[in-house]
């Protein structure tokens, strides 16, 4: 008894150690994973401003993985949700028509919400 006593003791100890490892705050490098959006390809407008819309009839949301970077492809503004798998909101923009190249930092499957439609990507 005094053998299992001391195991569990031993074990919560280390559950405690562990449990404030995860509240320290985080290292500089983490913050680098956060998700960089980048425009690679404006569409040409001819300087007309094109109204956001919800109407996913008429607008096109392309996403395509390549290189470790998720590409967006839309063309008309609108905003655009990436969530994980479990459902949590990583980063949220209001794009322009044409293509944005997302780094997401991490690796893994998220889900692209925008025009009405979702879409699964594995990174």
């Amino acid at each position: 008894m005094k053998v299992l006593t001391t195991i569990l003791l031993r074990t919560a100890a280390i559950a405690v150690i562990a449990g404030c490892a995860l509240l320290a705050p985080l290292p500089a490098s983490a913050a680098a994973k956060a998700p960089v959006w980048e425009v690679v390809e404006a569409a040409d407008t001819d300087g007309a401003q094109v109204p956001m819309t919800d109407d996913s009839a008429q607008t096109r949301l392309d996403v395509a993985v390549h290189n470790s970077y998720i590409y967006i492809t839309v063309d008309r503004p609108m905003k655009i949700e990436v969530f994980t798998i479990l459902g949590q909101l990583v980063t949220s923009k209001s794009v322009v028509p044409g293509t944005v190249r997302l780094s997401m930092g991490t690796r893994g499957i998220y889900i692209i919400k925008g025009a009405g439609s979702t879409r699964r990507v594995n990174l």
